[in-house]
């Protein structure tokens, strides 16, 4: 994705060069084989799907973007009801990982692919990243990507995590 400047807005002309990382558990699949089923592949699918995305459409993308598959949001996988995108730095890599300033000059950012429930999506378009970061915290949810975790904001979570959640 950082091969080509993205376009951003003029407030945020030093953003144009950004890069993407999923963080997968090391239990993943990542044979050539394994990447015949979708339920294996489908991560990889939305990196290649988002780093196209700015220089085929003139945008750009960067921390706190949420991009939803399709619309509506259609599940990456039949073996999960995970359906939009969210970037954002990657906690579990260490500090020196969130920028690189290559040797031709461009400064690239990275971060990571985290898929979003359709109801978080919506909440944090709504409330703000903080408020669903919040969630996410509360929750355990970090960066590692896993199919099955808990949706954030599903009726019933309030109860969980008190009137506020």
């Amino acid at each position: 994705m950082s091969d080509l400047p993205m376009t951003p807005p003029e407030e945020a002309s030093s953003c144009s060069h950004a890069e993407l990382v999923a963080l997968l558990p090391p239990s993943w699949p990542l044979s050539r084989e394994a990447f015949e089923d979708e339920d294996n592949y489908w991560p990889l699918r939305q990196l290649k799907f988002l780093a196209r995305l700015p220089h085929e459409y003139s945008t750009w993308l960067w921390a706190e973007h949420t991009v939803p598959n399709g619309n509506p949001p259609e599940c990456f996988a039949p073996s999960t009801k995970l359906c939009c995108a969210y970037l954002l730095p990657a906690i579990s890599l260490p500090d020196d990982f969130t920028v690189l300033d290559a040797p031709d000059g461009r400064r690239i950012a990275f971060f990571a692919f985290i898929p979003l429930y359709r109801e978080e999506m919506e909440y944090k378009l709504k409330a703000g990243s903080d408020a669903l970061l919040d969630r996410f915290e509360r929750a355990g949810v970090g960066d590692v990507i896993d199919p099955q975790r808990p949706n954030v904001c599903r009726s019933g979570l309030k109860r969980l995590f008190g009137r506020g959640a």
